[in-house]
């Protein structure tokens, strides 16, 4: 008999839709919002086009709309996300995943970041690196305490949001990403918006370069799906009318206008 708790698991894989893929960024909220609504645990797993991720804090930046001309241009949206962390750049070389289940005490974070992020970890471990922890890339973009390193380099960023009833910890996995241009990338941003940051690429690296070979992105999804799947019974499940019309919204309110 299973005795694990149940949660609710959202896909977004090689066969989603263009319209949902188009949602990809602000499903993951959707779905919390939702898990705070129907007080059940859910699990986020996601394929996206590229896109700019900005933090709270780069809301200050005082060349912020040079950041919107720069993504407009290159047909690209920009949005502001709800968790912590700064400025990223999220592409197909990513993999996206967020846990959410509800809340309302802020005095969790630590409890929610070790016990929501674990699934991450045992996914990353599965896949062959069996050292990845939690710990701080120092110099690396967007860097943080609960971000999840190999022997000191980031191979997944990680941040959390406590609001609406619920708790939520997000993030990515590096799969094929160059960190070389990503962190110049972001440099670049940095600069273009009147805030320059001088970040190390050596404290980033991904899942191909740490293994020394090629990684799909679908053994990544199946990693996290056995990662959660040890800690939860998994249930499949779709959006329904109701949270894309809510998607749409927050796609509108979150993009960086």
């Amino acid at each position: 008999m299973n005795h694990l708790p149940s949660a609710r698991l959202i896909h977004l894989g090689a066969g989603a839709p263009e319209p949902a893929l188009h949602l990809s960024p602000v499903v993951t909220e959707t779905a919390a919002i939702s898990a705070a609504e129907r007080g059940a645990l859910t699990v986020v797993v996601r394929r996206h086009q590229p896109y700019v991720l900005l933090g709270p804090s780069d809301r200050r930046l005082p060349g912020l709309a040079r950041i919107r001309e720069w993504a407009d241009a290159r047909g690209l949206p920009a949005f502001i996300r709800i968790g912590g962390g700064s400025l990223v750049w999220q592409d197909t070389g990513t993999i996206s995943f967020g846990v959410a289940r509800p809340s309302r005490d802020l005095t969790t974070v630590e409890r929610n970041f070790r016990e929501l992020g674990e699934g991450v970890l045992r996914a990353i471990r599965y896949l062959g690196l069996e050292t990845a922890a939690y710990g701080r890339a120092v110099g690396s973009y967007c860097e943080g305490p609960w971000d999840i390193v190999v022997d000191g380099v980031k191979i997944a960023g990680v941040a959390q949001a406590i609001r609406g009833g619920f708790a939520l910890v997000s993030g990515m996995i590096l799969v094929n990403q160059d960190p070389v241009e990503t962190t110049r990338l972001i440099e670049d941003l940095y600069e273009l918006a009147g805030s320059p940051r001088h970040l190390r690429a050596s404290a980033v690296t991904n899942l191909e370069r740490l293994l020394d070979r090629p990684v799909a992105l679908a053994e990544v999804e199946q990693a996290l799906f056995s990662g959660f799947g040890s800690l939860y019974q998994l249930i499949p499940a779709d959006l329904d009318e109701t949270e894309w019309v809510r998607a749409a919204r927050l796609y509108q309110e979150r993009r960086l206008a």
